[in-house]
């Protein structure tokens, strides 16, 4: 892995939700092999919607137990499942779930975890999108205090729970207040930490976050290319560099884990070291190729699933 040439604070960010925060800089690869395992299925044939429904900007996916397809959705319905062979089971959810959905994660017990960056908000539903808990404030942005009961989030990523169940928010899409916050199962306020910057514990985007078996949370900072990992009381740990974004995370049950960098477009398997070990993937339109290479998921059997927010499509890599 090599440590990243370009300073971070070059980058020019757009500050508004209503689009993704492109970089003006020339996008990068990882400097990698390439996943030799790994080949691009046909996005038109690998998930397949009803002739009725068309294809949308997706922001989020997730794994059921069932080894099933949860897509989230920034259209109607919010949540597509499809099978382990791509057919499509359901939409489901109500229409005004969420006026723009963003990061997603499901719990061992199959409850769903998503955010909405313009509402503000972090939702756990059941596995049919009805509301069980929300922390937050809706359509109210802020920096969240307990002296003066200010209730607020703003603009949640991402969302992933540490083993006795607390809930972990990484916030600020591309605001002021980027941050991770913990809350206890019942969603109570315990504590907050980071800033933006480009320092140690800073950041400019808190933009995913994955939690590990030992409780160590990995968070992807997105323009500083970089994750962070800390302890569950907020203590940095180490950082791990790369020479592209990094924008969604996962853990594999394989011991490693995969990212993807956003516009930077690729697929990369890197180990519990942060050592890159191969990426495949590129920006563009084609297939294999990304818009906005924005959310991860990978199934039981190694196949990755991609979540493309400009392409309006999920891409999948099949492992061979």
């Amino acid at each position: 892995m090599r440590i990243m040439t370009l300073v971070c604070a070059a980058l020019v960010l757009i500050p508004s939700i209503a689009q993704a925060q492109r970089p003006v800089r020339p996008l990068l690869p990882l400097r990698a092999y390439t996943l030799q395992d790994y080949h691009a299925v046909d996005f038109k044939e690998a998930l397949v919607l009803p002739d009725t429904m068309e294809a949308a900007s997706y922001a989020g996916v997730a794994m059921t137990e069932q080894d099933h397809l949860i897509v989230l959705s920034r259209s109607a319905p919010p949540f597509l499942e499809f099978d382990s062979d791509g057919r499509f089971v359901r939409g489901f959810g109500a229409d005004d779930l969420l006026r723009r959905a963003h990061g997603m994660s499901i719990d061992a017990g199959g409850n769903m975890w998503v955010t909405d960056v313009a509402d503000h908000l972090v939702m756990k539903l059941d596995r049919d999108a009805n509301v069980l808990l929300t922390i937050g404030t809706k359509g109210e942005a802020g920096v969240w205090d307990e002296a003066s009961g200010m209730h607020v989030l703003n603009e949640p990523n991402d969302v992933a729970l540490d083993s006795l169940g607390n809930i972990y928010v990484a916030q600020g899409h591309g605001g002021d207040t980027p941050r991770v916050m913990k809350f206890s199962a019942a969603g109570e306020f315990i504590a907050q930490w980071g800033s933006r910057g480009y320092g140690p514990g800073e950041f400019v985007a808190a933009h995913a976050i994955e939690i590990d078996g030992n409780d160590v949370l990995h968070v992807a900072d997105r323009e500083n290319m970089r994750i962070q990992r800390f302890d569950t009381s907020g203590n940095l740990l180490r950082e791990w560099k790369f020479d592209a974004m990094v924008c969604a995370i996962f853990l594999h049950e394989d011991g490693f884990m995969y990212i993807t960098t956003g516009f930077d477009g690729e697929l990369a398997k890197v180990d519990m070291q942060g050592n890159v070990l191969g990426a495949i993937g590129s920006p563009g339109t084609g297939n294999g190729q990304f818009g906005e290479a924005h959310d991860l998921a990978v199934d039981a059997h190694g196949n990755a699933y991609i979540a493309d927010v400009i392409n309006r499509r999920v891409q999948k890599f099949a492992k061979k």
